[in-house]
């Protein structure tokens, strides 16, 4: 084998090595916590963008009343 293709094998090892070690290293009670994490994230997320567009309708519905 060549010595780049040694070398591609090796860091993709190590990756692979690292994220399995953090994957099967963690709790039920520690996954539970990431998950929580990310749907409080996710429901933060789509509640700021929903409320914005509210907004910004509102926001032409007065100016639409003003105008008349």
């Amino acid at each position: 084998m060549e010595h780049e293709t040694i070398t591609s094998i090796a860091g993709k090892a190590t990756y692979a090595g690292a994220g399995s070690a953090i994957f099967f290293g963690m709790t039920a009670n520690e996954f539970a916590a990431i998950g929580g994490l990310c749907i409080g994230l996710v429901g933060l997320i789509v509640n700021v963008v929903f409320k914005y567009l509210a907004h910004k309708e509102l926001k032409e519905h007065h100016k639409r009343v003003e105008e008349k």
